[in-house]
């Protein structure tokens, strides 16, 4: 009984590996420094990571918050599937930019894999410890979310594994060898004998004649009878019904150039029944004179502002004549640390959604809110 249930328990821990959410990717966000409760050091930070066969994984990170602080580490660690938790340990720092009064740390993150419809997340703590003298270096908070591009480049392990993942979904055209097809040969041509009488039609019944498609017109003046077509019947809607009148349509404006020209990148959907929403731009980190502008379904609607610790504010409306508005966030310069980034808040009704947004000279950040009304119980 104790070797079947040991069997039992592996196969069942098999299936839950078997079955469980891969992390090989790029994953990108923050972390905020605990610093007694006082203010927030939020720094920018980006994980590529590689899942091997074992659940451990491999790859690389960025950290970075202003000119004078810039880091790139390898890391290892491994993932947990049956709990869902990662566990990234920074082991070398391969490039780093720091002015002379700070230390340069090494990270280790604790972290929960989660997903609520297409957003995937990546959240936990982390402590970190110096470089030099492997002393405390500060711990805090970590949040990230997967995303297909990077702020930087993709490693090499990432596109080698996208080259595998097009060839395995590429379609192959099975072919028979020349000499296992079938032949088809056509010793005679089949002949069409007409019958020699007519047939002989019932005066009482109508005859149908066939038409090919497109020769309706030969038919036109050989009719015996003129055939009137009867009269469109018209319905009139009573006297005390309300003519409904159509709705009314959005002209699609064309894209500015600035969009033609640059790569647009689906940040999220979002999906509301709200009619009014308000949207709030802040500049994601470090103040560093990021400017941007921002099209509502191809309509400027934000100049080249610049993107500060107070918010950018617009609000819109929604209804079933102009249901999505397609935001593109596009950059007017990368201000002194690249890239272009902003803190996007989006309130609908009694949602609200935080989403980070990046943009360079070569793409733009793209938002789209739909607005679907909510269904009315019948009676």
């Amino acid at each position: 009984m104790k070797h079947k249930f040991t069997l039992l328990y592996f196969l069942f821990f098999s299936i839950i590996t078997a079955s469980a959410q891969n992390v090989t990717g790029i994953w990108k966000g923050h972390f905020v420094q605990n610093t007694f409760g006082y203010f927030e050091e939020r720094y920018k930070f980006e994980v590529q990571i590689a899942q091997l066969a074992n659940n451990a994984i491999n790859g690389v990170t960025y950290s970075y918050r202003t000119t004078v602080f810039y880091g790139k580490a390898n890391l290892n660690g491994f993932y947990t599937p049956n709990t869902k938790v990662l566990t990234v340990n920074e082991t070398k720092l391969v490039e780093v930019k720091i002015d002379g009064q700070s230390q340069p740390c090494l990270m280790t993150c604790y972290l929960e894999y989660n997903k609520m419809g297409d957003l995937e997340t990546l959240t936990g703590t982390y402590t970190s410890r110096k470089l030099k003298d492997k002393s405390d270096c500060g711990n805090g908070k970590v949040y990230l979310e997967r995303t297909l591009a990077s702020d930087f480049y993709k490693e090499d392990f990432l596109i080698k594994r996208e080259n595998e993942l097009k060839k395995k979904s590429a379609p192959v055209a099975k072919f028979k060898e020349p000499s296992q097809r079938p032949l088809v040969q056509n010793k005679s041509t089949p002949k069409i004998t007409s019958p020699k009488k007519p047939l002989v039609q019932n005066k009482t019944a109508p005859v149908t004649k066939s038409v090919k498609p497109g020769a309706e017109g030969d038919l036109i003046g050989k009719t015996d009878k003129k055939i009137t077509p009867a009269p469109p019947t018209v319905a009139l809607p009573p006297k005390d019904e309300q003519v409904k009148v159509p709705k009314q349509i959005e002209k699609t404006l064309p894209k500015p150039e600035v969009i033609r020209r640059r790569n647009n990148e689906l940040v999220k959907t979002i999906t509301t029944s709200a009619k009014e929403i308000k949207i709030d731009l802040y500049d994601n980190g470090e103040i560093d004179g990021d400017t941007i502008s921002v099209y509502d379904n191809n309509k400027l609607i934000v100049s080249r502002k610049r993107l500060t610790d107070k918010a950018i504010t617009f609000t819109i409306k929604s209804d079933e004549n102009v249901s999505t508005h397609e935001f593109v966030m596009v950059a007017e310069n990368l201000g002194s640390i690249p890239p272009n980034t902003a803190l996007m808040v989006i309130t609908a009704g009694t949602q609200r959604y935080e989403l980070f947004l990046t943009s360079t000279e070569q793409k733009n950040a793209v938002v789209v809110v739909e607005y679907k009304p909510e269904k009315q119980p019948q009676p």
